[in-house]
């Protein structure tokens, strides 16, 4: 985004492209330019509060600029006369300013809420092109109290001297349109109420003439001394004319000097063609004898003979301006020139016969018009406004037009509300002053406390604070000095309890663990402080352990109390005793020395009672709360020590109890943690694999550097979480088998525990019984395939009877079940030798339905139904030596056919577990009684 300073430049060249095709005035590019660096600044700053990230939107930093151009606006058509004439003064253009306010700012802010929505368009398409990228500070209301009273105050002020300005403006403008109001009002029913005198006046004076006998008769010099003496007698008229209705020819005129300048207007010769028709008056407006003059008003009567023939007509002609009559009229419409107002007087065709501006007379009016009396505003010639009063003539289709430039109302408002506005500015700048003065008392007592705060803060705690006064800050100032007493005491306090810390945790032996303790205690002002531990907590052992320990001038001088506290300590957290010549919880015996105030507090960790620790006084003492809190602090301290200890002695002897039993193990024993490092190690262990794997040094280091076994390394450094085993065959030629299981704790595997069994002598043993069993078969074959070639050779030496062929087939059938056996045997030790397998992928089905079928005659000779069930998660093929496979399948089901009674059943099976195939055969019958 552009910077304020390019913000300016192009602000100010749309302000020059605006006057040049909408303004036309040059304060427009000041404009812009402002606007634009505000908004510049306004979506630029980097203020971290809540409001001003509201303002970096731009479409809400556009809408800012709305008040702004208003300003500008207002002093713009004031000052430099914006759409209006030079020669209008300032209050016209102040009015013109405000009345043509609404429609600009909604114009303009029209035009912001376009421009900022595409604005904050483009800052969320772009965000990294957007805004300034420093980092947030503090805004200035968070810098100082004195800032964020007056931001907030002054601004409630700003709002209350607006809001009474506004209001003090709109009331003066409601007075002074009122006050104008009230005189046009007045103005226009006193003018209105002359008119219809002035007219009826008029009319009666021409007809009474008109009724003259002579007028119809008399001729020349006759008759114009007849109308000629009523002119004088009557000064109303400036002339009169008697007309002959037929030729319209002047018989009669006075002055006679009108003679020559004398013509019939369009209305009086309409008005004779009315008079032969039976309208015998009439009254018509015309036009002035000179431009100077006023217009005039032409009473008209007709001059009835003897037969009421209209034979002649009577003209009485009036200027307004001269008629005696018409004068305060004349004189109420011109007081309108003092307001800088005009006045008319309308006739019955809307045309003006009389305006203050005599060029406007005959001429049409075009504003408004009712029955009633009313006010309206217009707009005048030069673009201003103006107030309109319009004045019905009661009885006449005639009216008054009061007209009053706006300016005059802005005038007289400006006039009523000038003083109370520069009384309300005053009083808001005296009152901004008044509490500048005020807050900066306030913030430079908050700042000396401040300082002192700080000084708190940084642990300076030496120095008091200074208190005067009794209002809030001085309360706040003693708040602040007991919170330094209090904290330095309590620091030292916590110094105190942090040696003891320390000094707890430097030993886990009791005795040392729990000094610290009791020399704070002693510290307090205590003679003797002593820790008596419950037996309950001692661990079995061959050497007497301490349960007492004790310190100060009377430490075992009071050691006769420990059994009694100890006791009581156990159902009680707290023993506070003042003054014990007046307990009643103790037994004391006078001929022991004791101890006049004396503080127990009884020692717990986890729920477990181990002992008490308890101070004794030689003068009595009053405990305060921070003495027993302080005493507790110390007692958990000392619980903690005595947890230690107790703990730390368990594990000792559970460790050399251990390490006496893995020591009295005859087999090896390897323990490793989770980063395969040597924990442990017996005697075995070290009598089999080398006395380096019993060395102190060797315990923690990496196993592969302390055993260099490969089987026994892999078996220990193994991650899974499975038995694992593996036989090892040492230097000395001793077979061992390891066996590593996983040490687990809540899920997970910690380490790895190795026990190795010494089996040399059962492979020994093992191995003898293979090389018997392979002498045996070997030598077994020799003679069983001898005596079967003799057997089956004795039919063709001489005829058998049937009693010789049975014993020579159950010789046969001997041999070969003798040879079968034998066969077994060396399949056995092929098997354990591994020697001679074929393994391969061998299908199970196919393995069962040969066995089935291959035994299906043996089973129905003894009536047994054979029936097959297979797992389903049974896989179709298994790796084996199909050949031995098959024999131990047919094994299976044939001595289930061979111990099977008749009419029984049997049922093949096969289940799988892990990665192992599984074969059944259960058999079926029914007893029969």
């Amino acid at each position: 985004m552009l910077s304020p300073l390019f913000a300016t430049v192009l602000g100010a060249f749309a302000g020059l492209l605006r006057g040049v095709w909408d303004s036309y005035s040059l304060f427009s590019i000041l404009e812009f330019a402002f606007l634009a660096v505000s908004f510049s600044f306004i979506t630029r700053q980097r203020y971290r509060t809540r409001a001003y990230a509201l303002l970096r939107q731009p479409l809400i930093g556009s809408l800012l600029l709305v008040p702004i151009h208003v300003v500008f606006y207002v002093v713009s058509a004031v000052f430099t006369q914006w759409g209006v004439d030079t020669a209008v003064p300032i209050t016209a253009r102040l009015d013109f300013a405000i009345s043509n306010l609404g429609i600009v700012t909604l114009a303009f802010g029209g035009e912001m809420i376009i421009g900022g929505g595409i604005a904050q368009i483009i800052s969320m398409a772009f965000p990294a092109s957007w805004g300034s990228k420093q980092t947030l500070q503090p805004s200035p209301a968070e810098k100082s109290l004195e800032s964020r009273f007056l931001f907030a105050v002054g601004a409630f002020i700003l709002v209350l001297l607006l809001t009474l300005l506004i209001g003090d403006w709109v009331v003066a403008g409601r007075a002074a349109r009122d006050l104008l109001q009230g005189r046009l009002s007045s103005a226009g029913e006193s003018a209105s109420k002359s008119v219809p005198f002035f007219l009826e006046t008029g009319q009666n004076l021409v007809v009474q003439l008109a009724s003259d006998s002579r007028l119809s008769e008399a001729t020349g010099a006759e008759l114009t001394s007849i109308i000629g003496s009523r002119i004088q007698a009557v000064p109303y008229f400036d002339q009169f004319i008697v007309l002959d209705v037929h030729n319209k020819e002047v018989l009669a005129i006075y002055p006679p000097s009108d003679i020559n300048n004398f013509r019939l207007y369009a209305d009086e010769d309409s008005g004779i063609f009315l008079a032969t028709n039976g309208v015998l008056t009439q009254i018509y407006s015309i036009p002035p004898t000179s431009t100077e003059e006023s217009s005039r008003v032409s009473f008209m009567s007709a001059i009835v003979d003897s037969t009421n023939q209209v034979q002649r007509v009577l003209i009485g002609r009036t200027t307004l301006q001269s008629n005696p009559l018409t004068v305060p009229l004349i004189d109420s419409l011109n007081n309108m020139n003092d307001l800088g107002g005009v006045g008319m007087l309308l006739n019955e065709n809307n045309r003006i016969i009389y305006h203050s501006d005599k060029q406007q007379a005959l001429t049409t009016y075009t504003g408004q018009q009712a029955t009633e009396a009313f006010f309206y505003d217009s707009t005048a010639p030069d673009g201003t406004r103006e107030m309109v009063y319009y004045q019905p003539v009661l009885g006449r289709p005639w009216a008054i037009v009061l007209k009053v430039p706006a300016q005059r109302t802005q005038q007289i408002a400006l006039n009523i509300a000038m003083p109370l506005a520069l009384m309300i500015i005053f009083l808001a700048m005296l009152a901004m002053v008044s509490l500048r003065i005020g807050l900066r008392f306030v913030t430079g007592s908050l700042q000396s406390l401040a300082t002192e705060a700080n000084r708190i803060a940084q642990g300076q705690l030496d120095r008091p604070l200074k208190v005067s006064g009794e209002d809030e800050v001085a309360q706040l100032r003693r708040a602040f000095e007991q919170m330094r007493s209090s904290l330095q005491s309590r620091l030292e306090e916590i110094n105190r309890l942090l040696q003891v810390s320390q000094g707890v945790a430097s030993s886990l032996e009791m005795q040392d663990a729990v000094k610290p303790v009791l020399e704070a205690i002693l510290a307090t002002g205590a003679n003797s402080v002593r820790v008596a531990l419950s037996p309950l907590i001692l661990p079995d052992s061959y050497v007497e352990l301490p349960a007492r320990f004790a310190i100060g001038n009377a430490g075992e001088a009071y050691a006769h109390f420990d059994d009694q506290i100890l006791t009581l300590a156990q159902s009680q957290q707290k023993i506070v005793i003042p003054n014990l010549t007046r307990s009643r919880e103790l037994d004391l015996d006078p001929s022991k020395s004791q101890p006049l105030a004396l503080l127990a507090i009884a020692l717990r960790h986890e729920n477990r009672y181990y002992g008490v620790v308890w101070a004794g006084y030689e003068q009595p003492r009053k405990f305060s709360d921070s003495d027993v809190r302080f005493m507790t602090t110390l007692a958990g301290q000392a619980a903690l020590a005595v947890a230690n200890s107790h703990l730390f002695l368990n594990v000792e002897a559970g460790r050399r109890q251990l390490e006496a039993i893995l020591n009295s193990t005859p087999d090896p024993v390897i323990v490793t943690d989770h980063r395969n490092r040597l924990l442990l190690a017996n005697l075995a262990a070290a009598a089999a694999l080398g006395p380096n794997v019993d060395d102190d040094a060797r315990t923690g280091m990496e196993t592969e550097k302390v055993i260099k076994l490969k089987p026994l390394l892999n078996l220990l450094q193994s991650t899974t979480s499975e038995k694992q085993s593996a036989e090892i065959v040492l230097g000395d030629k001793r077979t061992y088998v390891a066996t590593a299981s996983p040490v687990m704790v809540e899920g997970k595997q910690m380490g790895r525990v190795c026990i190795m069994r010494d089996v040399t002598y059962f492979k020994e043993l093992d191995s003898m019984k293979s090389d018997f069993v392979a002498t045996v078969s070997h030598d077994l074959r020799s003679p069983l395939t001898l005596m079967r070639g003799y057997a089956t050779m004795l039919d063709s030496s001489g005829e058998l009877n049937e009693q010789q062929h049975g014993y020579v087939r159950k010789i046969i059938a001997g041999v070969e079940n003798m040879s079968r056996l034998v066969n077994n045997l060396l399949d056995l030790g092929r098997i354990e030798i591994g020697v001679g397998l074929q393994v391969e992928n061998v299908n199970v089905l196919d393995v069962i339905e040969r066995v089935t079928s291959a035994l299906q005659l043996q089973a129905i000779q003894k009536n047994i139904t054979m029936d097959v069930v297979l797992a389903q998660n049974m896989p179709n093929t298994v790796e084996a030596d199909q050949a031995l496979l098959h024999q131990a399948v047919y094994n299976l089901v044939e001595n289930g056919i061979k111990y099977t009674p008749e009419n029984g059943s049997i049922v093949i099976r096969t289940t799988t577990e892990r990665s192992h195939l599984i074969f059944f055969c259960t058999r079926f019958w029914h007893w029969h009684t």
